[in-house]
């Protein structure tokens, strides 16, 4: 597990886990239960590394629906994601579509005890879904939904207020925002999303992203509203660059960057 994960205390009972492809997940400890926030690719024995961490029972929340956040699910019995994402995340069960996603992605990279058929024909615990103003309560410890969408329609971020944490999934980081994926709703969704989890900032003070640097300043959303704004209104444009997720506009920011589409502003 040393080999593939790292784990890293962010605040207190609150752990940042990234997996060797950089991707995070979050185990979040209240007083009678704990929260794991994604799953990476669920190709090391997540589930095995929580249960070092915390002897709580484990609740799974789910920030949206791709493959490098709900592969690992099947890991753990008691999930949430929201309703619409949650027909992505059945779709990354698929056996062929897991076939696929191996040999594109872990053919040889991968750890010494793992299994690709166990892993290629994993099948999901209890999916329950979640929305707007839900709560996670874990013991004298609350995380709040707050819905996002833009990223993918289901995008969430959780608020820990009294931790002054925001989970935001892959729709606030260091890391490129990706809006240009056949996932993304429109530009200007996003933009009101982002908007919308501002008006809960006097509640966090530092963000705990899916990629990049974590945890971040919240200043960097104030940061990617401005900069989507003058790309909405003309007076920014991005640079046509092909990506590993196909060609889209990528505008650079001072923290962050965001890729788009211009047919889908």
């Amino acid at each position: 597990m040393e080999d593939w994960f790292k784990v890293k205390k962010v605040a207190d009972k609150t752990w940042a886990i990234h997996d060797k492809t950089q991707v995070a997940c979050y185990l979040v400890e209240g007083e009678k239960k704990a929260l794991l926030i994604d799953t990476c690719w669920g190709i090391g024995n997540l589930a095995e590394l929580v249960q070092s961490i915390t002897s709580l029972p484990v609740k799974v929340v789910i920030t949206h629906g791709h493959p490098d956040h709900v592969c690992g699910a099947f890991q753990f019995s008691d999930l949430s994601i929201s309703n619409e994402d949650k027909g992505m995340l059945n779709a990354f069960y698929n056996k062929q579509t897991r076939s696929q996603l191996f040999e594109n992605r872990f053919k040889d990279q991968h750890p010494a005890d793992f299994s690709k058929e166990k892993w290629i024909n994993a099948e999901l615990g209890n999916v329950s879904t979640i929305k707007e103003g839900d709560v996670f309560e874990l013991g004298k410890r609350d995380l709040k939904v707050i819905a996002v969408p833009g990223h993918t329609p289901g995008s969430i971020c959780l608020l820990d207020g009294e931790n002054e944490l925001l989970f935001s999934g892959d729709s606030v980081q260091t890391a490129p925002v990706l809006m240009h994926l056949d996932t993304s709703l429109l530009l200007s969704t996003y933009f009101d999303s982002i908007v919308h989890v501002c008006s809960f900032e006097e509640e966090y003070n530092k963000i705990l992203p899916g990629h990049g640097k974590t945890p971040i300043d919240k200043t960097i959303l104030n940061e990617l509203i401005d900069g989507v704004s003058e790309i909405l209104e003309g007076k920014l444009s991005g640079k046509s660059e092909q990506t590993f997720f196909g060609e889209g506009l990528v505008c650079r920011f001072n923290e962050t960057s965001i890729i788009y589409d211009e047919n889908h502003l």
